[in-house]
């Protein structure tokens, strides 16, 4: 795997037109300086993100301080996100829980469950951080994007070309975390991975503004996306035009 280079990832976010940087994650044993949520519930993680895209200020989780159990889940801590989750995922349990109703029965959710579960936590703590304050050797596994849709159809085009594939991206069912950290890892090392399109999770959509979605991959596609801007759809006309109302925004 190269490694990163300054210079391209200027060019990079330069001609994307890119307002915020993407967010390298990576699992650590020694804790990092930044924000992270009180110990117990105390919000969806997304929306204590919005310290690393806007503010530019690491944010972390552990076992103990992790916003919600879902997010706990998704970044391999708990081993369920909660009792009777396959219910909460569908038509609830009357008089109990209300249920969410993304899944249309509670056999479905536990099929999807029983598919997706997440790699345990390798470390003590989870680091989201923009991804030019990586230093000092430290790599990211994950590299994630929060972007409007001009500038991910870039992104999107751009992951197709290359990784010479025309179906480079992937959007599976998920929950915002799950699309940004749980299912980008599982691409990781395969012979042919995908980016992972999401935050269609209804639940998350209010932790980000109405036009943002994300794309995240393993950080070796994120290098790759750096390495293949000269020559691509991103020195033509047809770019420019979008890369003009990008700025305009």
């Amino acid at each position: 795997m190269n490694a990163f280079s300054e210079e391209l990832w200027e060019k990079f976010r330069e001609t994307l037109g890119l307002k915020e940087s993407p967010l390298g994650i990576y699992y650590s044993n020694e804790k990092p300086e930044g924000v992270t949520p009180k110990e117990g519930l105390s919000g969806c993680m997304i929306g204590l993100l919005q310290n690393a895209t806007k503010k530019r200020k690491p944010v972390f989780f552990d076992k103990n301080h992790f916003g919600c159990p879902g997010g706990a889940y998704y970044m391999g801590f708990f081993e369920s996100p909660r009792p009777n989750i396959e219910y909460f995922l569908s038509c609830g349990i009357p008089g109990e829980m209300e249920g969410e109703r993304h899944i249309k029965t509670p056999e479905r959710a536990r099929e999807y469950f029983s598919r997706m579960i997440p790699r345990r936590a390798p470390a003590t703590y989870c680091v989201f951080k923009p991804i030019e304050q990586f230093q000092g050797g430290t790599e990211p596994e994950v590299v994630a994007f929060f972007a409007p849709p001009d500038i991910l159809s870039g992104l999107f085009t751009l992951t197709n070309y290359a990784l010479e594939r025309t179906d480079a991206v992937y959007a599976p069912f998920s929950s915002g975390c799950g699309s940004i950290l749980t299912y980008p890892l599982k691409e990781v090392g395969k012979e042919q991975p995908h980016a992972i399109l999401g935050m269609f999770d209804v639940s998350a959509r209010p932790m980000v503004e109405n036009e943002i979605l994300t794309l995240a991959m393993p950080y070796p596609i994120f290098l790759k996306l750096l390495e293949n801007v000269k020559g691509s759809f991103l020195e033509t006309e047809s770019w420019k035009k979008v890369h003009n109302r990008i700025r305009r925004d």
